[in-house]
Formats: C-alpha cells, sequence, structure tokens
C-alpha cells in the first residue's frame, strides 16, 4: 500500500498492512531542530535542509527523511509559519540562519537579533533564547496574579467577532501546495493548525475562568461565536484543500501533568456543548478526519471527546495522571484514533539507558496497535537534547512491533 492508500483506509477504520509512522507529521508530533539533525544522522540523510516552522522550533520534515523512516504522513503547513513548507511556491521563501551553533533554514522575513551576551531575539514575536537555552521564550514583565480582574470591565459578546474568512492568499497557498503535493507524492497530506479555535480567552485566563463560574451564560455566547467562525473556515479551507487532504489539525490545551485544568465538570458545563456541534458539523462540511492536539492529562474527558464526535487524539502524554497507553487503549481503543506517546521525555529523559526507551517504545506502540487504531510519533516535539540513540531506539521499536495484527475494524469512518 502506498501510504496515502494505507491512511484512507486506515481512517475509514478498515484493516492496513501495519501501524502508520506519523512522525513529522503535525505540528506536534516532530522534534526540535537540534534532535531533527541526529534523526538524519540516524537515517543516514545527506539532505542539508532543516527548517524551523514555529515558535516551539520544530522542523519540517523533508521527503528525503519520510522516506528513510517510512513515513506515511506530510504536513501541508501551520499558521505558524507564513512561507509555504512545499513544492515551487517555497522556492526561494526559506534563508539560512545560524542559531545554537547550527545553520538551520527559516522564513525570509522571520528576522533574529544576538545581543553581546548571547541571547538570541526573535524580533518578529518579541521572543527571546538566553545564552545556553535551547527554545525562545516570551520575556515576562508583570506578574498576572497581583489583583483580580473586575468583571464588570471585561469585554462583551457582543463586541467580540472572530473572523469567519481564511485570507483569500492563503487558501490559494495551500490549494496550490496540496496539490502539487497530491500529484507528484503519494504521503497522506495533513493540514496543519489553520482555522480559529476555541481556546480565545476574552479578558485574560484568569477573568475566563471566573466568568466560567458566575457568568456561564456569557461564556457560552462567546463559544458560540468562536464555533461559527470556525466552521465557515472550515468550509473555506475543505472547498480549497478537501479533494487533497485527509486530515487536519486543531488544538486546545485543556489539560495539565494533573488533570483537565478547570476540573472535567466544568469543562463538560462549559465546553462540550461547544464540541459536541463543532465536530459534529465537521463531518458534515469534510471528509478530512478531525484531528485534536491536547496536552496533559485528558483521561477524565477522553469520552466525553468519542461523544463529540473526534477522530484523532494528539499528543498522548503517557507520563500524565491517568494516561497510561494500556489504561488509554483497553478504555478508548476502539472508538477514538491515537497518535504519538512513543517517546515521553519526562518518562525516559536523555540519560535513559537506550532499552529502557526501546522497551516503553514498544510497549507503547503495541498497547494503541492491539486494541484500535494508532499513529506512531512521539509524545509533542521531541526536546533538542534527544540522543540520537534514543531517536534509533523508537524506530526499532517501531518497525519490530509495526506489523502486529492491529484491531482496525473501529467504529466506521470515525472523524
Amino acid at each position: 500500500m502506498t501510504p496515502r492508500e494505507r491512511m484512507r483506509e486506515f481512517y475509514a477504520g478498515r484493516p492496513v498492512d501495519r501501524v502508520p509512522n506519523g512522525l513529522g507529521g503535525c505540528e506536534t508530533a516532530g522534534m526540535h531542530v537540534l534532535a531533527y539533525e541526529k534523526l538524519k544522522g540516524v537515517l543516514g540523510v545527506s539532505d542539508p535542509t532543516n527548517r524551523m516552522c514555529t515558535f516551539m522550533c520544530n522542523a519540517v520534515f523533508e521527503p528525503s527523511v519520510i522516506d528513510a523512516m517510512d513515513g506515511d504522513l506530510i504536513l501541508l503547513n501551520s499558521c505558524m509559519c507564513g512561507a509555504p513548507f512545499r513544492g515551487p511556491l517555497a522556492e526561494g521563501r526559506w534563508r539560512e540562519q545560524t542559531i545554537w551553533d547550527t545553520t538551520i533554514h527559516v522564513p525570509n522575513d522571520w528576522t533574529f537579533r544576538r545581543d553581546r551576551d548571547g541571547t538570541v531575539w526573535w524580533e518578529d514575536f518579541g521572543l527571546k533564547c538566553p545564552p545556553g537555552g535551547l527554545y525562545f521564550d516570551w520575556p515576562s514583565t508583570t506578574d498576572s496574579h497581583t489583583e483580580l480582574p473586575d468583571l464588570d470591565d471585561l469585554p462583551s459578546p457582543d463586541d467580540f467577532n472572530p473572523s469567519h474568512d481564511v485570507p483569500d492568499d492563503v487558501l490559494r497557498q495551500l490549494e496550490t501546495t496540496a496539490q502539487w503535493l497530491y500529484e507528484t507524492t503519494d504521503y497522506s497530506i495533513v493540514v496543519g493548525e489553520t482555522i480559529g479555535d476555541l481556546q480565545a480567552k476574552p479578558g485574560g485566563l484568569q477573568a475566563w475562568w471566573m466568568r466560567m463560574v458566575v457568568e456561564p451564560d456569557l461564556c457560552h455566547a462567546f463559544l458560540d461565536k468562536m464555533v461559527e467562525a470556525s466552521l465557515a473556515q472550515l468550509r473555506q479551507v475543505h472547498d480549497a484543500v478537501g479533494k487533497y487532504c485527509d486530515a487536519m489539525i486543531f488544538a486546545d490545551d485543556i489539560g495539565d501533568t494533573r488533570g483537565v485544568t478547570c476540573g472535567p465538570d466544568l469543562w463538560r458545563a462549559i465546553y462540550k456543548p461547544h464540541y459536541s456541534r463543532l465536530w459534529s458539523q465537521w463531518k458534515t462540511i469534510t471528509n478530512m478526519t478531525s484531528m485534536l492536539h491536547c496536552c496533559g492529562s485528558v483521561v477524565d474527558i477522553m469520552g466525553d471527546f468519542v461523544d463529540c464526535g473526534l477522530g484523532i487524539f494528539n499528543p498522548i502524554q503517557v507520563s500524565a495522571r491517568g494516561m497510561e497507553a494500556e489504561s488509554l487503549a483497553e478504555q478508548f481503543g476502539p472508538d477514538l484514533i491515537f497518535y504519538g506517546g512513543a517517546l515521553d521525555a519526562v518518562l525516559t529523559p536523555p540519560w535513559a539507558p537506550v532499552e529502557e526507551v526501546y522497551e516503553q517504545a514498544k510497549r507503547v506502540i503495541s498497547a494503541f496497535a492491539s486494541k484500535g487504531r494508532y499513529i506512531f510519533a512521539g509524545v509533542h516535539n521531541l526536546p533538542p537534547d534527544t540522543p540520537a540513540e534514543h531517536l534509533e531506539a523508537i524506530l526499532r521499536a517501531y518497525r519490530d512491533v509495526r506489523e502486529l495484527p492491529a484491531q482496525t475494524q473501529a467504529k466506521e469512518a470515525s472523524q
């Protein structure tokens, strides 16, 4: 089977020949550009291209790497990067930039400045990488906990009007790139974060959490507008690339390592009706499978995601409370596609023995693949200090168990 054939059968709930490989297939299933350099060495890939595409410093996975690791997914784009990733439109849009004593590639319009002390500023976003650092941070100049917000001085839903339109130039760029990928490769194409989501917190996070308790009707009014905008933009993206692409990611970080940050009951009361509407109508608009990126422990509402009609869950932070692979697979494997989890840097940090990394990856892949549908990748973007030996170990584990008889006869066409 070609990657595209495999993924289309897989998404439809029909048996496929092996566990799909989705490493690098979305913005939160790849790795830092420094780890990507190591991955190329593990795979014996000499392609010098190493493009950083988001503030998370993750790399665009090139076809040379995807082919060498038997990958199935290719990322079309990201709203976090204005430069096209693929095809003729990408030519001349990227330039060399030296950061961390490594030559990488960044969009032409991104600007970096180095201070005398070694601090690197990403001037376009006001981010800084301190001396010796490996990521860019938002400088904090105020203490957000000095005083509570005044609920009488907060935005009204009447004044909240999220855009219903994806800019036309973005749609044409997506369409041209998706068509080129579809006609020149056999990968399964994933649309990156593109449409508006439900993460907005009008008035700020503290005020929003207070309003969920004391003014829930206002929160529902805001969320109604967010869903309307998301669905309108989804229709536009589908019209542009739906015939070429198989899945599309959408983000909302609902959990931390302990659980749902606002609590499962409050999430159900405030958010669940809107996600139910979003994902049920999603299926009437497009055949692209819905994918949610959500960090942390959300086991308490995983069944609610299923109820709402979610297709794919990423990145499976298996070190978080209740997110163990065996438990999730047993409870939700037949009803939800799990994507990620094979290397969690909390469970297997850089100093962990290689065979421990191998066994952990093997266990995660086997657990999910034996109970339902699973796409191989790590937990979120693997950090820059991930040893090459750990990357080799998870790829070895994947190849050793990827042909386990997967119970892919899950719910038909779960999207």
